[in-house]
């Protein structure tokens, strides 16, 4: 018995503790001076949340037991969401790099001649890029202990919040293990892996707001909202039940439902952090059967003889239709042979937003819950802002990879010596990235023209939607995408790999465009009226919201109706003057960018 619990503790020691992967790993990137700032940023930035909520939820130094107690439940709710907003952006940036690294290095081979075990590649793999991701959980249980100083949080709650973040941080792991393990995961992969995680979140919290997901039996808030079907399928909307912003039921309280069901319902934590790691667990396990049992690139394997048999695959010479280059090959290249990612997410973002749209535009006509004017272009701006930041993303993407990909396939000498200028390769990549992101913008484009036709047509000036916005937005978004290409191309003409062009060019992306959104919403709302209607178009997302929605910036529809023209007038002059600042920005960087390009490439081939 003891030489079976000496052999089992001892492959326990070698499969996780003494496993050379994570030792490796964690022994040499805990070292880099990026990890230390990345934990000072997140502490960072967990402690100011806490600090400013701690303030504006007291009424100063005399505030009583109550208030305080009350302050400190408002502070760890603000500091729990935060926490867990962090972890689901930071978790799949550490994780990400399992899909590609291995691959892009060609280390995956000589990992597979040691004495290491499948169980062992596969472990050390993932707790190797989780170790970063637990730390910063663990470190942050200081600030979350310091709220319950003055009670109003209990040990539960804390406990719940940081489960709830650790057992998102290890399905994401285990999905990208499993990825590259099956050998899917391609430089196109990291960028799905990222959309699809923020598609998950974004679309089920939204569903799990609808009222028809709600739980009849279930209590309702103090707001009326009651707990949804999807919530132990959700971290964020678990953690409203932990925090006590939605109630859960009782389990005594659901009759005739499964006692799977009922668990679920009763405890939303616990089923998510449970179904979470049994399926990260299964997940583990069909990776470690593949890390040896997949099919080698070039050989021949039983789907391929398969088709053989059958006559489905091409034997001989392979060829392709003629195809006719632009006059920019460069540009060609970008825009039109998919050598940039998300060319069938583009397709799928693009049919979505036009039948959603059509969707609410049909709704509208037929009265159904009772959609009004207003209503009408709040939801067709819900729409368009959620397509126009999937746009953001795909170029952000796109153009993060650009020119790593030519400098891990080594074309990039190849291009550099020929007598392509700088300056005619950079214009190339720019204007091929607009294009391949152009069909995302002219899908809200379409569908704003469509409704401000009608509404000219049917309804002439009171028009719900007017018809010049769509040519105001496009222009805009257009500038918007650009400016996002061409510093993305800076980021991957500096980075080395593309796992660290797409998480800074992405984390810069989404905290740029937040930043500038959050201060534009402020100041346009605080202005209104027409002011407002002119300073609209100079933030992305308040450009979207009141170009299409200028009545949310009236105290009153009769107020909007008495000053529509000026506003009008307003909005278009406002569009013009953002997109010719836009503009010039956009030629300036491209400018610094050609300036800079041939010291960067010299600089980085050691030349």
């Amino acid at each position: 018995m003891n030489e079976v619990l000496s052999r089992l503790w001892l492959g326990f020691w070698r499969l996780i503790p003494a496993n050379p992967i994570l030792m490796r790993v964690v022994y040499g990137a805990s070292r880099r001076p990026r990890h230390l700032w990345l934990r000072v940023a997140y502490l960072g930035a967990l402690f100011m949340v806490v600090v400013f909520s701690l303030i504006s939820s007291t009424s100063g130094q005399h505030a009583s037991l109550a208030e305080l107690a009350k302050g400190a439940s408002q502070t760890f709710k603000g500091a729990a969401i935060a926490q867990l907003a962090l972890i689901c952006f930071l978790a799949p940036a550490f994780t990400a790099g399992a899909i590609t690294q291995e691959r892009d290095a060609q280390t995956f081979n000589i990992l597979l001649s040691t004495p290491l075990t499948s169980a062992q590649i596969v472990f050390g793999s993932l707790m190797s890029r989780l170790f970063f991701v637990i730390i910063l959980i663990v470190a942050g249980l200081p600030i979350f202990l310091l709220t319950m100083l003055y009670g109003g949080v209990t040990t539960s709650q804390v406990l719940e919040s940081c489960m709830l973040s650790a057992g998102t941080a290890v399905l994401t792991g285990a999905i990208a293990i499993t990825a590259a393990m099956v050998r899917v995961g391609t430089r196109r992969t990291i960028f799905s892996f990222y959309l699809l995680i923020g598609l998950y979140l974004l679309l089920v919290y939204i569903l799990g707001q609808w009222d028809a997901t709600w739980v009849k039996d279930a209590p309702a808030n103090v707001s009326g909202q009651k707990i949804s079907w999807l919530t132990p399928l959700h971290p964020f909307l678990a953690l409203e039940v932990a925090l006590g912003k939605v109630q859960a039921p009782q389990y005594g309280q659901l009759v005739g439902y499964s006692s799977l069901a009922r668990y679920a319902l009763a405890h939303p934590a616990g089923a998510y952090i449970t179904w979470t790691l049994s399926l990260s667990f299964l997940m583990i396990i069909l990776s470690i059967l593949f890390v040896r049992r997949g099919a080698k690139t070039g050989e021949a394997n039983i789907w391929t003889n398969l088709a053989a048999r059958f006559g489905l695959s091409h034997a001989g010479e392979r060829t392709r239709p003629p195809r006719n280059v632009w006059k920019n090959p460069i540009a060609w290249r970008e825009a039109k042979t998919k050598t940039a990612s998300g060319g069938w997410l583009r397709w799928a973002i693009i049919i979505c937003g036009l039948i959603a749209s059509m969707v609410l535009f049909v709704m509208y006509l037929k009265g159904a819950y009772q959609i009004t004017a207003q209503g009408l272009c709040e939801g067709l701006a819900a729409i368009i802002m959620i397509q126009f930041f999937l746009a953001l993303l795909i170029a952000t993407n796109t153009a993060a990879i650009s020119m790593t990909k030519e400098k891990e396939a080594k074309t990039m000498d190849m291009l550099l010596a020929t007598l392509l200028t700088s300056k005619y390769i950079l214009w190339g990549k720019l204007r091929g990235l607009v294009s391949f992101c152009a069909p995302l913008l002219a899908g809200p484009v379409l569908v704003l023209l469509v409704f401000g036709a009608y509404g000219l047509i049917t309804q002439g000036s009171q028009a719900a939607v007017w018809i010049e916005s769509s040519i105001e937005l496009g222009a805009l978004m257009l500038i918007y995408t650009a400016i996002a290409c061409v510093i993305a191309l800076k980021i991957s003409l500096t980075a080395r790999t593309n796992v660290a062009a797409v998480m800074y060019s992405v984390g810069t992306m989404i905290l740029a465009a937040g930043i500038v959104s959050t201060i534009g919403m402020l100041i346009v709302e605080g202005a209104g009226g027409e002011v407002g209607a002119f300073l609209a178009p100079f933030s992305p997302f308040s450009a979207v919201m009141y170009l299409i929605n200028p009545s949310g910036l009236f105290d009153s529809v009769k107020s909007f109706q008495s000053s529509a023209g000026v506003t009008r007038l307003a909005a278009f002059l406002g569009s013009a003057v953002a997109a010719s600042v836009y503009a010039l920005i956009v030629y300036n960087l491209y400018k610094a960018l050609v300036r800079n390009f041939d010291m960067i490439v010299r600089k980085q081939s050691g030349m």
